[in-house]
């Protein structure tokens, strides 16, 4: 096949429902006039409520800026091991067959959904930026003080777009390098984020002020050339992506997408979740009592799947810490901190129940084993509450003792360790779901259109939502001492377990 695309272009653009130049411009029309008069009055208006007393002085403490870095080179690390299931340089398995797998450069093809994905990133961390930014301004123009000029706010967002671009191109590079480089320059990324916030105390700057703002203005146009250099490299570098990795992302996704669009999230994270890489010498199967030999099962599968059991282990260790950290914190900033805590303390759990999937899969099957199912979901459940409880236990004591939290240090490492029971009993509960009731599918007509699809997404995510619940729950009992804090967690993990056993008898009937 010739490098000319214009053939191809030509039998693209005459296809049912092209798009034309104007309708083109058309959407980038609606698209500005929604930001302007929809996304800019949301953020003003945010940014008024979030300027309160007890939240401007986290945003203008000292260690503000450092934290933040600390935070966007965790995000760089993640993007590096997400580009290794899903890309930002990725087309329909069809376009990736006929065009990317042919002799046409790779580059002259794939750019354009590589800038596509680029706008996720810098577009979240220019919401981010925009939003500190009008706080930190409505807080100014209040009478309050110490707000953000004009100025401030532009380098901000500025050096978040500069920033966002650098996210894709380390998404970018996840695509691009093979599973041993990727390892390596995601964990020499999460060292330098944690050697970043562990900095002394007075080199993280000054806060977010206007003349910290106006003296980092030379910076974020650094930040922005170097995003800005990062993609047009990440461009030149499209020619040099393989084609079975191109071949294999598209088709996971084209998978993925199906499947979440038929209502099934759970069967969609299923499908995009990636075959174990490595350990398969490891012995699965040692000598017994039970319990070790079923641990022993659980720790062998985790290291099979080292990327996942990494990212669990550093999202279980910062969920912890934000726990730990809402316990310091008052007003929208600590209800947030739980419910982002509490949701991302789920999803370090997720990666370590795969044996309480099994276990619950095993229903009906024959007794190879001798254990019950009931039986095999206790035993399976014991290694992952038990390294999820350590990591609690580690990022809420790593808090306290960076922050030098001296008050109140043991309900700050209390919440996330109570917390961990109940998630993991929600774990059980939640893999003996079962499929979605046929009654919950029956269409609901509203004025605004067919509402059953909020019942579906409400079924679907129902265990989140009680995670979150339970986080808020356990926080609030916090406030009354640590006892009503582990009774409300002894209850709480009670409720889950009675939920999963009805679950699985139903599911056995």
């Amino acid at each position: 096949m010739s490098g000319d695309l214009s053939a191809v272009r030509e039998v693209w653009a005459r296809r049912g429902g092209a798009r034309t130049g104007s309708d083109a411009l058309y959407l980038f029309y609606l698209g500005a006039l929604s930001v302007l008069v929809l996304g800019v009055p949301a953020l003003r208006f945010a940014g008024g409520l979030l300027a309160r007393p007890d939240v401007l002085p986290v945003l203008q403490h000292p260690l503000a800026p450092r934290l933040a870095g600390s935070a966007a080179l965790t995000a760089v690390a993640a993007l590096v091991l997400l580009g290794a299931v899903r890309g930002p340089a990725l087309m329909a398995p069809f376009f990736t067959t006929t065009l990317a797998a042919s002799g046409i450069r790779r580059r002259t093809v794939l750019w354009r959904p590589y800038v596509r994905a680029l706008l996720v990133p810098t577009a979240m961390m220019v919401v981010v930026a925009s939003l500190i930014a009008m706080t930190l301004s409505a807080a100014g123009d209040g009478a309050t003080g110490g707000g953000a000029g004009g100025a401030a706010a532009v380098w901000c967002v500025l050096a978040a777009a500069g920033t966002g671009l650098l996210l894709g191109a380390a998404w970018l590079a996840g695509e691009l390098l093979t599973a041993r480089p990727r390892r390596l320059l995601a964990g020499a990324l999460l060292l330098a984020a944690g050697l970043s916030a562990l900095l002394p105390q007075g080199a993280g700057g000054s806060g977010l002020s206007p003349a910290a703002g106006a003296a980092h203005g030379p910076w974020a146009l650094l930040v922005l050339g170097t995003g800005i250099a990062a993609t047009a490299v990440g461009v030149a570098l499209l020619d040099r992506l393989r084609g079975t990795v191109l071949r294999e992302q598209s088709m996971r996704w084209e998978t993925v997408t199906t499947v979440a669009t038929s209502g099934d999230l759970a069967g969609a994270a299923a499908t995009f979740r990636p075959p174990p890489s490595a350990g398969r010498r490891l012995p699965a199967i040692g000598p017994r009592p039970l319990v070790l030999l079923y641990a022993r099962r659980d720790a062998v599968a985790w290291l099979r799947s080292p990327d996942r059991l990494a990212v669990g282990i550093v999202v279980g260790l910062l969920a912890a810490a934000a726990l730990a950290g809402s316990t310091q914190l008052t007003g929208p900033l600590a209800g947030g901190a739980v419910l982002l805590g509490a949701g991302a303390l789920w999803g370090a759990g997720s990666t370590l129940v795969e044996g309480i999937r099994h276990g619950v899969h095993t229903l009906g099957a024959p007794r190879l084993f001798g254990q019950t199912v009931a039986v095999q979901v206790l035993l399976h459940a014991l290694a992952p509450a038990l390294l999820l409880t350590t990591l609690a236990a580690l990022g809420g004591a790593g808090l306290v003792l960076a922050g030098g939290i001296g008050e109140g240090a043991l309900r700050a490492v209390l919440l996330p360790v109570a917390l961990t029971p109940v998630l993991i009993a929600g774990q059980v509960r939640d893999a003996a779901k079962g499929p979605m009731p046929l009654q919950l599918m029956t269409p609901m007509p509203t004025a605004q259109g067919d509402g059953s699809v909020l019942v579906m997404l409400a079924w679907q995510s129902d265990a989140l939502l009680l995670a979150l619940l339970s986080g808020t729950l356990l926080a609030g009992l916090g406030l009354l001492g640590p006892g009503w804090t582990l009774g409300g967690a002894a209850l709480l993990t009670a409720l889950m377990a009675l939920m999963a056993r009805g679950r699985l008898r139903a599911l056995g009937s």
